[in-house]
């Protein structure tokens, strides 16, 4: 079992929405104790944490609950996607699916706004599309809880769908939450982190993404997502800060990423942090490139490559220079693994990408894990 925090895919978060024109960096951290963290930043020891689940290294979940029970309602609970892809939260509406069987809602845990004696009504429309499916609806209010901790947010503005894509009715998750900036928010509604600090609900305006690596194990304990702190018990010493581009998407720049060299680009790549997916996307030079250092062949009919599960340890680490420090991320932690024998690489070529363009880093990279701090 791999353990680790990823410097990409996984971000520990600063974020003060008031704050405009402000230094955004993202810190790369490694090993398993951050001891200096304390004392440096006068944290103080009282984090939230809340478990998330792997389903097979393809997709980590966490629980959230929307609403105040009435009198003998139970408690909503929805399984999310925890996405920095992404800046709104939404579930399915109890309307969803109402009058169609064949909707991608029947088999959906959905929210009943007569069951919460907190609700509000929003009203406004929404709809947002991602990359492999849609939800649309109207917007609502509520208290919205992370599972396992104490951290409630109250009137949250979430979609309440009455339409989702076919895409979503074979995936284990209800919804999405989304922990983006406010700017990429359709309709500038407020993502969940934001409003807890506004909210003054955290003891400093951070998150912490800490994930674990089970193979072919399905819902297994994947880790924990720390809201209000970084993780001491997982994540180490400081190796650089890097600055963010862009305040909408967790984005900055890549010099250079490659095998046994790295690939080079004069201009760089605008790379974004995303957790609401396990593949690295990028221009088909650079992606097949690397797909061919590592032997993989392509799956024209499931459109991803492949190599024998027993191959994997073998395998030469993936280089990435970033901010003049050139990581290397262990191949274990670019592979998922639908069965025994042939893992997937998680790579695929974004045909809107040239490579000049920007690169969509999403996946595994194991051993750092990133912190986004908007105080410095």
């Amino acid at each position: 079992m791999k353990h680790y925090c990823s410097v990409l895919f996984l971000l520990c978060a600063i974020f003060i929405s008031s704050v405009i024109g402000s230094k955004y960096q993202t810190r790369v951290q490694r090993g398993q104790l951050l001891k200096h963290a304390t004392q440096k930043y006068g944290l103080r020891s009282f984090f939230q944490h809340q478990h998330v689940a792997d389903f097979r290294d393809y997709a980590y979940f966490g629980n959230i609950t929307l609403g105040t029970p009435i009198a003998s309602a139970p408690e909503q609970t929805f399984l999310v996607v925890l996405d920095t892809g992404s800046s709104n939260v939404w579930v399915p509406d109890n309307t969803c699916g109402l009058h169609d069987q064949r909707s991608a809602c029947q088999r959906k845990n959905k929210f009943f706004a007569t069951d919460s004696s907190s609700y509000e009504k929003d009203g406004r429309p929404f709809s947002i599309s991602y990359g492999t499916g849609s939800a649309s609806g109207v917007f609502g209010k509520d208290t919205l809880c992370f599972s396992d901790t104490t951290l409630c947010i109250k009137s949250q503005i979430f979609g309440q769908a009455s339409t989702i894509a076919p895409f979503f009715a074979n995936q284990e998750i209800d919804g999405i939450l989304g922990l983006g900036f406010t700017d990429l928010a359709v309709n500038d509604a407020p993502p969940p982190f934001v409003n807890a600090v506004n909210q003054g609900l955290v003891d400093q305006p951070i998150f912490t993404v800490y994930l674990e690596h089970h193979g072919m194990k399905r819902a297994a304990n994947g880790g924990y997502f720390t809201y209000g702190g970084e993780d001491p018990d997982h994540c180490g010493e400081i190796i650089t800060w890097i600055p963010l581009t862009r305040a909408s998407y967790w984005q900055f720049r890549m010099q250079a990423v490659g095998v046994d060299s790295v690939h080079e680009n004069t201009a760089g790549w605008e790379v974004i942090s995303d957790t609401g997916t396990s593949f690295i996307g990028g221009p088909g030079k650079v992606i097949e490139k690397i797909a061919e250092k590592y032997g993989a062949e392509y799956d024209e009919f499931n459109e991803s490559y492949f190599i024998p599960c027993s191959k994997v340890k073998s395998l030469p680490s993936l280089k990435l220079q970033i901010n003049d420090i050139q990581l290397e991320i262990d191949p274990i932690n670019l592979v998922a693994y639908p069965d025994s024998k042939e893992c997937d690489l998680t790579l695929f070529v974004d045909c809107h990408l040239t490579e000049a363009d920007t690169d969509s880093v999403d996946c595994h990279l194991a051993e750092y894990f990133g912190s986004l701090d908007f105080s410095r």
